[in-house]
C-alpha cells in the first residue's frame, strides 16, 4: 500500500492534506474543533510543555475521563513526546507501579477531576500539569503551569521517537509493556485509512477507551489523518448512541462486543424507523468474539454491515474484512504473515497454525523483558500467539490463542472452539471455556455460561456438546453465570474463570 512519506503523527495531522476549515472534533455541547484549531493546539501544547523542560521521548501520562479535551491531549503529547494514555479508574497501588516501571517524568489530568494518579505523583515527585478548558470549542485547552517564551520553537518529534507506550492488560503485573515508534505508528494507521476506506467525508464516533490500541488508532488517529471528523462523546454509554446518531450523523464507529451488544438492547429498547434510516456505512469491530445473535441483529436493525478486524498492541492493524468473506477477518494489511506449526514450519493454504508477522509497523520487542522477547520472536517474526489459516484467496481465520490451548493429558485444545459451539445453542447468550488444574491429567476443561433460557441445564449443554465435539473436549464442569468476566474491549479473561471456579472442584 502507498503510504504519504510523512512518518509522524505531527506530520501528518498538520502537514497532510486535510482541509484546514473542516471539523476535526465535535462533541455534544461545544463547537466543532477545525483542523486550523486543531493544529494550533497542537503547537501551543508542544511548546508550552518544552517550556517546562520537557523534550521527545519524555513519557507523558495522560489520565483523564472521555472526552474531546483527552483526544486532542493525547495526540497534542505524541506530536513532540511519548503519550501513556491510562485508566482514569486505576487505583493508588496500580499507577505507582506503571509511573516507576514506565520511568512516568509528568501526568496531565484535567482540573476538577479527582484521580488517586495525583497523590501518587506528588509522594514520587513527579510534575503534575492541569488541563483546563478554555473556550465552548471541543477540545480546546490551555495546561498550567506553562511558561511560553517568545523565541523558541516547538520541538516535535522525530519517526524514531517513541510517539506512545501501551500496556497489554491493565496492570504491570498481567501486561507486557508495548512502546510503538511515530513511524510504526504513522505506516500502521495509513495503511489501515486506505484498506478501510476512510476518507474525509468520514465522521467517526469514537466509543473505545483512549487508553486502549484501538482507542488511540483506529477510532481517533485513523479518521484525523483522512481529514475525517471524529466525534468524541463523553464517557460514552449505550444509551447515547441513538440521540448521537440523530444529531452527529457518523458515518462509522468501533466497538468491542460488550459495547455492540449494549447498543443492541438499546435499539430493541426504543425500536424506530431512523434507526435503519441512519447515516452509517458500516460498524468496525474486533478485540474479541461477537456472539452471532448480536451480529445479526445488529445488522438487520441499522441496515449496515459489521466489518471485522484484526490487530494487536503491538502491530497496530493487521488484516480487515473489507470487501467481506464470513467468518474471516479479512486480508492482511501487514507487510508479512506467515502460518507456522509448532516447529516454526511455514504451513500450505487452509492448514491451521500460529500467525507469524513481521514488518515496518512491527514493534521492535517488549521493554525491559529479555526473556519475553526471545520467546516472541523467531528469526525476525513475531509470534502473534494467534492461531489460524490463510484461505486459498489471502482471507485470514482466527481459530483461537495458543497461549490460551488447554493442555489436558498432552490434547492441545482451544477454548475458542468450546465457546463457539456453547454458543451455537439457541439457550445459551454467552460463554467462556477456560483450563482448570487436575492431578492426573495437568489440566481440564471447564466453562461458564450465560443462558438465554433458565430452563436449560448442564446435562442438557453436556449432550449437546457430545454431539458436536470429540469427547475429550467436553468440559467437565459448566456453571451457570450472570455475566462473562472481560477486558474493557471485550476480550474473555479466562484466567478469571480458572482463578474464581478452580476451588469449586
Amino acid at each position: 500500500m502507498t503510504e504519504s512519506g510523512l512518518f509522524t503523527i505531527g506530520e501528518l495531522i498538520c502537514k497532510g492534506d486535510q482541509d484546514p476549515d473542516h471539523n476535526a472534533i465535535e462533541s455534544p455541547g461545544y463547537i466543532p474543533l477545525t483542523y486550523r484549531d486543531l493544529c494550533m493546539q497542537i503547537y501551543s501544547v508542544v511548546r508550552a510543555l518544552n517550556s517546562q523542560g520537557f523534550h521527545r521521548n519524555d513519557r507523558i501520562a495522560i489520565i483523564m475521563p472521555a472526552g474531546p479535551e483527552v483526544a486532542v491531549c493525547i495526540v497534542s503529547v505524541m506530536a513532540g513526546f511519548t503519550a501513556v494514555p491510562l485508566n482514569p479508574q486505576n487505583k493508588e497501588r496500580e499507577y505507582k507501579d506503571i509511573f516507576l516501571q514506565l520511568g512516568i517524568k509528568a501526568i496531565i489530568i484535567q482540573k476538577d477531576r479527582h484521580t488517586d494518579a495525583v497523590t501518587v505523583a506528588c509522594s514520587l515527585n513527579i510534575p503534575v500539569i492541569e488541563l483546563i478548558p478554555v473556550s465552548q470549542k471541543a477540545g480546546k485547552f490551555e495546561i498550567s503551569p506553562a511558561v511560553l517564551p517568545e523565541t523558541k520553537k516547538a520541538e516535535f518529534a522525530t519517526p524514531a521517537d517513541i510517539a506512545y507506550v501501551i500496556l497489554t492488560s491493565g496492570t504491570i503485573s498481567t501486561s507486557k509493556i508495548v512502546p510503538i515508534t511515530q513511524k510504526q505508528s504513522a505506516i500502521s494507521r495509513q495503511r489501515m485509512r486506505i484498506a478501510s476506506r476512510i476518507t474525509a467525508a468520514d465522521r467517526c464516533l469514537h466509543t473505545i477507551p483512549y487508553y486502549h490500541g484501538m482507542g488511540i488508532g483506529t477510532s481517533l488517529l485513523v479518521p484525523l489523518i483522512a481529514g475525517g471528523t471524529v466525534i468524541c462523546a463523553r464517557e460514552f454509554i449505550p444509551s447515547d448512541f441513538l440521540p448521537v446518531l440523530k444529531t452527529f450523523q457518523p458515518t462509522i464507529y468501533a466497538a468491542g462486543p460488550a459495547l455492540l451488544a449494549g447498543i443492541l438492547r438499546e435499539l430493541k429498547r426504543n425500536p424506530s424507523e431512523e434507526s435503519a434510516n441512519n447515516s452509517l456505512r458500516y460498524i468496525r469491530t474486533g478485540s474479541g468474539f461477537l456472539p452471532a445473535h448480536v451480529r445479526r441483529e445488529l445488522e438487520l436493525l441499522l441496515k449496515v454491515p459489521l466489518i471485522d478486524a484484526y490487530g494487536m498492541s503491538e502491530a497496530g492493524s493487521i488484516a480487515i474484512n473489507l470487501p467481506r468473506k464470513k467468518g474471516s477477518v479479512g486480508i492482511p494489511i501487514i507487510d508479512s504473515m506467515q502460518i507456522t506449526d509448532q516447529d516454526g514450519h511455514p504451513l500450505k493454504t487452509n492448514s491451521t497454525g500460529e500467525i507469524l508477522i513481521k514488518g515496518e509497523a512491527v514493534f521492535y520487542g517488549y521493554e525491559n523483558a529479555p526473556d519475553q522477547n526471545k520467546a516472541a520472536f523467531i528469526n525476525g517474526w513475531f509470534r502473534t500467539g494467534d492461531l489460524g489459516y490463510l484461505d486459498e484467496e489471502g482471507y485470514l481465520f482466527l481459530t483461537g490463542r495458543k497461549k490460551e490451548l488447554i493442555n489436558k493429558g498432552g490434547e492441545k485444545i482451544s477454548p475458542e472452539e468450546i465457546d463457539t459451539v456453547l454458543r451455537s445453542h439457541p439457550w445459551v447468550r454467552d460463554a467462556m471455556t477456560f483450563g482448570i488444574a487436575d492431578p492426573v491429567l495437568g489440566e481440564d476443561v471447564a466453562a461458564i455460561v450465560v443462558p438465554a433460557d433458565e430452563k436449560i441445564t448442564e446435562t442438557d449443554l453436556r449432550m449437546y456438546l457430545l454431539d458436536r465435539l470429540i469427547q475429550f473436549k467436553v468440559p467437565r464442569k459448566i456453571w451457570f453465570v450472570d455475566r462473562i468476566p472481560r477486558t474493557p474491549t471485550g476480550k474473555p479473561q479466562r484466567h478469571e474463570g480458572t482463578r474464581r471456579f478452580s476451588p469449586g472442584l
